[in-house]
């Protein structure tokens, strides 16, 4: 059996390479001048979460898995009409606060939501607990393709910052609770997780919302430093609530890792959790922080 230390090196070698592949999108991101590149990204990632799905046999029946899957495609229509020449027609404000993605994200977990639901419901056995397919509709289906909409407000740059800030609590949250980790603030849900781990998690993404508004990759105003500060801590709070809530899924059907794909990291749903409620995080408060 491999030694605490071994797994720890595994996992830095296995993390080290899902960053250059991700840093091959991120630069074709750069490159692109529509987006599509980040939105075929990102349903390639929420596809791979839907199959995982199939794992969660304890809680996810097949037909409601089925439900899932046409909840994705619709999910994709509001891209799809826009990446094809169509016109949503759904930037307005709210509260005077502009939110040009928001509505079209909104359009996504509805078309998402309202599909698994009523497939769940009208056409699947009793086992296919439509609240759950609803639930489950919501937080895995449209945030991914989202990423886009981030693209599209905040350039290359505003969606490498999204990421970075979702990510680098994990990383610090992991080295930390390893190293000097003792008390388990969430022992029912996730034993592994630390309070050393969750609190440099957030010590970590606070500052590195400060660093992305320095270093130009989100905007800053008059308040540039607290903007910075209070976007990064949105986003690791949001990041952490995803992490929590998958190990959740995960302890309620019995299994280790959403997916065998990326070894000692998991599935999909494993490597992309934080982003599953980040990403609707930074729609929703970024316009208001960077306005």
């Amino acid at each position: 059996m491999a030694t605490k230390l071994q797994k720890v090196a595994l996992r830095t070698i296995v993390g080290g390479t899902l960053v250059v592949v991700l840093g091959l999108v991120l630069d074709a991101a750069y490159e692109s001048t529509t987006g599509l590149v980040v939105w075929t990204a990102g349903c390639v990632m929420a596809a791979g979460c839907v199959f995982e799905t199939l794992r969660l046999r304890e809680l996810v029946s097949r037909e409601l898995a089925v439900g899932l899957g046409l909840g994705f495609l619709a999910s994709l229509l509001p891209g799809a009409w826009h990446y094809f020449g169509g016109d949503l027609g759904l930037e307005g404000e709210l509260f005077g606060v502009d939110y040009p993605s928001a509505w079209a994200v909104a359009l996504s977990y509805l078309l998402a939501g309202i599909t698994t639901l009523l497939w769940a419901a009208l056409f699947a056995r009793r086992s296919a607990r439509p609240v759950l397919g609803l639930g489950l509709a919501v937080w895995i289906l449209a945030p991914l393709p989202a990423l886009t909409l981030v693209w599209s407000d905040y350039g290359a740059s505003g969606l490498l910052a999204l990421v970075l800030l979702s990510k680098i609590g994990d990383v610090f949250g992991y080295y930390v609770g390893n190293a000097i980790g003792k008390g388990h603030p969430f022992p029912t849900i996730s034993p592994g997780k630390t309070t050393a781990g969750c609190v440099a998690s957030l010590v970590a993404g606070t500052l590195a919302g400060a660093v992305c508004v320095e270093l130009g990759l989100l905007p800053g105003g008059r308040e540039a430093l607290l903007q910075g500060l209070l976007a990064g801590a949105s986003i690791n709070l949001g990041s952490q609530a995803g992490d929590l809530l998958e190990s959740k899924l995960k302890r309620v059907a019995g299994v280790k890792d959403s997916g065998p794909w990326f070894g000692p990291s998991g599935g999909f749903l494993d490597l992309v959790d934080s982003l599953l409620v980040s990403v609707p995080v930074a729609l929703l408060t970024w316009p208001l922080l960077f306005s």
